[in-house]
């Protein structure tokens, strides 16, 4: 049974999407797909870029002036939510109109509800952020958008969730792929976890230890609930029908999402060791931060089985090489997280650097690269064109590389390095003397992954309009 879904899987997202005029490639529509990609192309170069100047402003904070909405807290602020909420919650909602379509064997049940979300969704996260340079701040983490910003958002999610489930229950494919596992949940629980870390945490009876403890566990799902689950749906439907391979193993698959099922929600509490929070809780959180090695490896697992055979892909494709390199970062990331949430070492990197490398690694080193390589691939068969340049996606690739390379190395060695002088007894201010050299580097790497981004918003924006017209685009 679980060859027949390889198979089966294989046989909707792989051989035919080669086909010019695929009895499939009627049922994805278009114009909505493009409308959330432009939105996603326009919030990978404001997040990513105003993240450049925060960086700067560590080594010369009196870049942009004293003007509120360009100081340190808006402009971080800016750039954390227009790269989670921005540019990849609304890549990845561009990718989940391709795929639901495409492995439910039917047209969207009702695409004015989809249209209606990304309406509502980028009137949210405008109002959001423009909130956040003009003063209005909710104070809570990952939550500081404000509430008439929140409620945008939040309607918009709910309405792209009902056509999606609506859209999947009345499907025509009967086994239900992996990747719909994937999106079906992560859409479930982010629009439960958004309503409870923007509206009940909001809620002025949420104070002290339960208001950190709330918070941890909203802010750590936004990465574990909303990111991890689509962005892993996204590379297992991409991993069959660019390798042309049958996933590995779909059992496999089930494992590792009922893993993250079973123990992602507990993580939160790994923020606050040591705080008034109750020590039980506290070991919950590191137990089940230790034990998220079962979904990652699972999916590591089929990405190396998948891949057998073709690995040649790898040197030629672009595509497959933001897939490959994801997937070991996402490895690095399984190292980190339930490291880092031990007793014995979170004193030494907590309040670093450190964090924010593992942070980045993520988001960015782990789902925006799988983010991208679904574009790379989405993007020409919508357009009935080949990729506009194929050197831009290179390029786009090698300096997204070496300048997240540079920047999350020099960051977790900062972090090492003040983590040390912290427990070491040397005053807070004297370690930041120490860490400027680190930072500078940091900004470089940064610059270098900026410039990459524009080169994929570009190559993307022009293979819609400009690229070289074709019935069958090949894979970059």
């Amino acid at each position: 049974m679980a060859g027949a879904i390889h198979i089966h899987a294989a046989s909707h997202v792989g051989s035919n999407e080669t086909v010019a005029g695929s009895v499939l490639e009627p049922l994805v529509d278009r114009k909505l797909i493009y409308a959330w990609a432009f939105a996603a192309m326009f919030w990978v170069i404001w997040g990513p870029w105003a993240g450049f100047f925060v960086s700067l402003k560590f080594n010369y904070p009196w870049l942009l002036g004293d003007w509120f909405a360009t100081l340190y807290g808006p402009m971080r602020i800016s750039h954390t939510q227009g790269v989670a909420y921005g540019w990849f919650s609304t890549g990845t909602l561009a990718m989940a109109h391709y795929m639901v379509p495409k492995l439910s064997g039917r047209s969207l049940w009702n695409p004015k509800f989809s249209w209606l979300g990304v309406i509502l969704w980028n009137l949210g996260m405008v109002l959001g952020i423009g909130g956040i340079h003009l003063g209005f701040n909710q104070g809570l983490e990952f939550a500081e958008m404000n509430l008439l910003a929140d409620l945008f958002i939040a309607s918009g999610l709910l309405s792209v969730v009902v056509n999606l489930f609506m859209t999947i229950a009345k499907r025509r494919e009967p086994k239900i792929y992996v990747s719909l596992w994937y999106l079906m949940a992560g859409l479930t629980w982010t629009t439960i976890n958004y309503l409870v870390g923007n509206f009940v945490a909001a809620l002025p009876s949420s104070t002290g230890a339960n208001s950190a403890a709330l918070n941890g566990f909203f802010l750590h799902n936004v990465v574990g609930l909303w990111v991890t689950p689509m962005g892993v749906a996204t590379a297992y439907y991409l991993l069959p029908v660019v390798t042309r391979n049958p996933l590995y193993s779909h059992k496999l698959s089930m494992i590792g999402f009922w893993g993250l099922a079973f123990f992602y929600p507990f993580t939160g509490a790994h923020h606050y060791l040591f705080s008034p929070i109750p020590d039980w809780v506290e070991t919950i959180a590191i137990v089940s931060s230790l034990m998220l090695i079962v979904p990652v490896w699972t999916v590591l697992a089929n990405f190396w089985g998948t891949l057998k055979g073709r690995w040649d892909l790898f040197a030629n494709t672009v595509t497959v090489k933001f897939l490959v390199v994801g997937a070991v970062y996402y490895l690095t990331t399984c190292f980190q997280g339930p490291t880092q949430a031990l007793r014995a070492l979170q004193p030494v990197v907590h309040f670093t650097d450190y964090v924010v490398g593992h942070a980045h690694l993520a988001l960015f080193g782990v789902f925006s690269l799988w983010t991208m390589a679904g574009f790379y691939y989405i993007v020409p068969k919508l357009a009935g064109r080949e990729i506009y340049s194929v050197g831009l996606a290179r390029a786009n690739f090698w300096l997204t590389f070496f300048g997240f390379l540079f920047m999350s190395i020099i960051l977790w060695a900062a972090g090492i390095i003040q983590g040390h002088m912290l427990i070491n007894n040397v005053d807070w201010p004297d370690t930041l003397d120490t860490l400027g050299f680190y930072w500078q580097i940091r900004t470089v790497g940064g610059f270098l992954m900026d410039i990459g981004m524009l080169c994929f918003a570009y190559n993307i924006m022009a293979t819609m309009f400009w690229g070289k017209p074709t019935a069958n685009p090949r894979v970059v």
